[in-house]
């Protein structure tokens, strides 16, 4: 199963601290928070969904071995030990943005508020940096928090406002052409673009794992004592690797191969929307692997069931086809004899005829037995069908017509009605027979009906499931995406003075929750 990749909590809430200690009056951004909590509630029943399917799956003995669903078992702890930080940086982030909403209320109102919006930032900051040494997130986070330390020491609140918006929604770089050029706006301004595009995930991935493993190794060989873990865990990655090197407990060779993996995650710039959209995809790879292998399953399992209904259904609707066209048959002979008792045309007669020998090869194309029937028939009628056994074993064909039609003109109308009298015999028994069967398989239909219906309902239900989790995750990547779009707008209202709005964020929420609960669209 695709394994969950470990991202954990992240610094972005320093942007309140720098915007309040700047004095610098903030926009109402209080249904920013309120849309941004409703998102990441939806994106937090999406991550739940996936471990209710994981536990669905590791559940269904019909469908798996009793090996399969132990190791469905400890894939689940593995999701939900994975998925924790997930769910802990959706936490940050809708803590990022109370706090700085309360800090814009504590402006508009008192002194004494802000002293407590300070309090909460603190205690939310020291929240994040409790960081696990050995989660492989700590690594992927590295760039991040170098920016974060960059944050602390400046003291140009602009910068401050532009290294924490890169910390939330990652750094954008001026586009370039196929020759390098940058690439100019109707402005004569760069464009700019994100750093972290969609290749980004994959290399931080494979680094971040890399980082991991040498890590986890360099522990489980250095034996290290109480007081030398509690030594780390206050420190940054790059402080850690560093203690680790003069302990002796890391060789100059992994020290650089760590080095070079974070630097290579740093280089993208991802931000903390994107590390989150990462794993959204991991959800999305997880969903499609055990819904692809639970219909499967299902569909194996049934395959009797479904196979049978399938097979009765197919035949009930040849017997129709052939009882349809034998009427059809006889609908056309009696038109002919209407046509013949009212002085019709002679040319709509012959059309008629022409018409009723095309289906009658359609019926020996459905039955071959048929033809076997209706051949030996007028085999028996003998020279009074004239040259009616031409008009049966002559197959009809555009190119035929003409010599079809001198077929018909060498064929009198006693002849012909006598031979379609041996025709329409042969026709008239074989709809008993057919009309027996269709009975008898609608029957077997009505029987095998509330097996069948009950094997296609779960069938449907493991497809509706993965298509609603799909349609939710894609939902989730897009509101992140707007999510970002209107964080950088905030700076841009910060300092315009200007409303923020938050329409287009709002709408990808309502579509996010249509998704959840489609009674409430």
């Amino acid at each position: 199963m695709t394994k969950v990749k470990l991202y954990s909590r992240f610094a972005p809430l320093i942007l309140i601290v720098a915007m309040f200690c700047s004095a610098c009056d903030v926009p109402d951004i209080s249904e920013f928070t309120k849309q941004s909590a409703e998102m990441t509630r939806g994106i937090r029943k999406g991550s739940k969904d996936t471990e209710g399917l994981i536990k669905t799956a590791s559940a269904r003995a019909d469908l798996y071995s009793a090996a399969t669903r132990a190791k469905l078992k400890t894939d689940l702890k593995d999701y939900q030990n994975g998925i924790k930080p997930t769910v802990a940086s959706l936490d940050a982030l809708d803590a990022y943005l109370e706090a700085l909403n309360a800090l814009a209320q504590a402006n508009k109102k008192s002194e004494e508020n802000s002293s407590a919006v300070v309090a909460s930032v603190t205690n939310l900051v020291t929240a994040i940096s409790g960081l696990t040494f050995a989660s492989s997130a700590v690594n992927v986070a590295t760039g991040l928090l170098t920016l974060a330390e960059e944050f602390r020491t400046s003291r140009d609140f602009k910068k401050r406002v532009n290294l924490a918006a890169e910390i939330v929604e990652g750094r954008y770089v001026e586009k370039r052409n196929a020759a390098g050029q940058i690439v100019l706006d109707a402005k004569g301004k760069p464009v700019m673009v994100k750093a972290c595009t969609g290749q980004a995930e994959e290399s931080v991935t494979r680094s971040g794992k890399e980082i991991k493993e040498l890590f986890a190794d360099i522990l489980t060989r250095a034996h290290l004592t109480e007081i030398q873990l509690n030594t780390l865990k206050p420190m940054t990655p790059g402080e850690k690797r560093n203690q680790l090197r003069a302990w002796g407990k890391m060789t100059g060779a992994e020290h650089q191969t760590i080095r070079t993996a974070e630097s290579e995650i740093a280089s993208w710039g991802c931000g903390v929307i994107d590390f989150i959209k990462f794993n959204i995809n991991d959800l999305k790879e997880i969903n499609l692997a055990l819904s692809e292998s639970m219909f499967t399953n299902a569909s194996r399992n049934n395959k009797t069931v479904l196979g049978f209904y399938k097979s009765i259904e197919a035949s009930d609707k040849r017997v129709q086809r052939e009882l349809e066209a034998i009427l059809n048959y006889e609908g056309l002979v009696s038109l002919i004899r209407e046509l013949e008792a009212t002085d019709g045309s002679p040319e709509a007669i012959e059309e008629m005829k022409l018409r009723l020998k095309t289906q009658l090869d359609a019926l020996f194309i459905m039955d071959g037995d048929l033809r076997n029937s209706v051949t030996r028939a007028i085999a028996g009628c003998g020279q009074s069908c004239g040259r009616m056994r031409w008009f049966v074993d002559y197959v009809m064909c555009d190119e035929c017509k003409p010599h079809m039609v001198a077929i018909l003109n060498n064929i009198s109308k006693a002849q012909f009605d006598r031979g379609n009298g041996f025709i329409e015999e042969v026709l008239a028994k074989r709809a008993v027979v057919l009309d027996d069967r269709n009975v008898k398989f609608l029957d077997d239909l009505k029987r095998i009906t509330p097996s069948h219906s009950a094997v296609v309902s779960e069938l449907d239900a493991i497809q509706d499931k993965q298509n609603d989790l799909d349609a939710l995750l894609d939902s989730s990547m897009s509101a992140l995406d707007t999510w970002a779009e209107t964080h950088a707008n905030l700076r841009v209202a910060l300092n315009t003075r200007k409303p923020l709005t938050v329409a287009k964020l709002t709408s990808k929420v309502r579509e996010i929750w249509s998704i959840i609960e489609p009674e409430k669209k």
